[in-house]
């Protein structure tokens, strides 16, 4: 891919929302500003801009140039874009990823630039028609990068954060892009409001009930299935559907996947069951035990309690790494659903669980 500066820009501002410990909220102004100062204008303490250096050379391989630059050096913004554009020039096999997993001991994974190309140009395909691309999620992570920087750059389109928008007049055919966790804030923001546009999501399961209130909003959704190890391996375009490998991966078994184009296998995160030719259904984490807060939480345990309440219908539990630290989150489905008795249900929960095992967030499907 073809590097620019409004790219490197982008990725950059996001980390330093990261070394702040402030949440990606979509918020498009910083983005368009010049002339900024790291300290002076983005607030960064000198602990934090070395924090950021040290993202930043490692994202963007910088030490593997011959003449690496110094970032420090400067605390100016577009110092720093300049630094690192003439760096890609040079350079631009590789970059890296930062992942947690769900044992949370980050790990940094390193990807060609051609291995991320062949899922680009991919995507291009299936969102071909997209005239520009709303992200909610930060352009540091695999997902983030493919679909709201490789993407636009493949098919000649613009970004457009969440604060740009006019959500009641859409124009053209704008691709959401964003996570289970997202999609459920975003689809209580606009409770009679249908959107007709694009949509795509991944980084965690996508419950089957959240993807048809999902559709049900006129949106197109299409679901993507991997990891920061492997990137995308699967995709639906249905919440009736099962996953379809995208074409160079092969399922090996029910436990590994294979890259038939740089003959390598990659361990499956899920229990999975094939569904047909290149088809398959994600039954279950392997992993169901993560550490909370220094104790070890059994999500199936958890799962099993939760079930026990009265009213709940369905369970399901999924996990979520901020910046090393693991969450899980709950989606219910209750038989008598209502706003009152999603908060007893949320009392209820409070009540009987301890902190470690209280799920970080509650959702409710239909």
């Amino acid at each position: 891919m073809k590097w620019s500066r409004q790219h490197i820009k982008r990725i950059l501002f996001d980390f330093s929302l990261k070394v702040r410990d402030l949440p990606f909220y979509g918020d498009g102004s910083f983005y368009e500003k010049h002339y900024l100062d790291w300290k002076d204008d983005v607030g960064l303490d000198s602990m934090e801009l070395m924090t950021l250096a040290a993202h930043a050379n490692s994202f963007f391989t910088i030490f593997e140039t011959a003449n690496p630059p110094y970032l420090l050096s400067s605390t100016k913004v577009e110092v720093w874009i300049d630094l690192i554009y003439e760096a890609k020039r040079l350079s631009n096999e590789y970059l890296s990823f930062s992942s947690s997993g769900t044992g949370g001991q980050a790990k940094t994974i390193r990807h060609s630039v051609a291995f991320l190309q062949r899922e680009i140009d991919f995507l291009a395909g299936i969102f071909k028609t997209c005239s520009y691309i709303v992200p909610y999620v930060p352009s540091y992570t695999i997902y983030g990068f493919l679909l709201t920087v490789g993407l636009p750059e493949k098919l000649s389109v613009p970004v457009l954060h969440p604060s740009d928008m006019v959500w009641k007049n859409l124009s053209g055919q704008p691709l959401i892009v964003s996570t289970p966790f997202h999609w459920q804030l975003l689809l209580s923001s606009f409770p009679h409001h249908v959107l007709n546009c694009l949509g795509v999501s991944a980084t965690a399961p996508l419950y089957d009930s959240l993807y048809k209130s999902i559709e049900l909003k006129g949106i197109k959704l299409t679901e993507l299935y991997g990891s920061t190890e492997t990137a995308g391996i699967g995709y639906r375009e249905s919440s009736q559907e099962p996953f379809r490998l995208i074409p160079y991966w092969q399922l090996k078994n029910n436990e590994e996947v294979w890259d038939q184009q740089n003959n390598k296998a990659y361990p499956l995160m899920d229990y999975v069951e094939k569904a047909g030719d290149n088809q398959f259904v994600l039954l279950g984490r392997k992993d169901n035990q993560i550490n909370i807060a220094g104790k070890l939480v059994d999500l199936n345990e958890v799962n099993n309690l939760i079930k026990t309440l009265p009213n709940v219908k369905e369970c399901r539990l999924s996990t979520k790494s901020i910046d090393g630290n693991l969450l899980f989150q709950a989606e219910l489905v209750l038989n008598d659903d209502s706003d009152e008795q999603r908060q007893l249900i949320k009392t209820m929960i409070r009540n009987l669980l301890p902190a470690h095992q209280k799920p970080a967030n509650i959702y409710f499907g239909h």
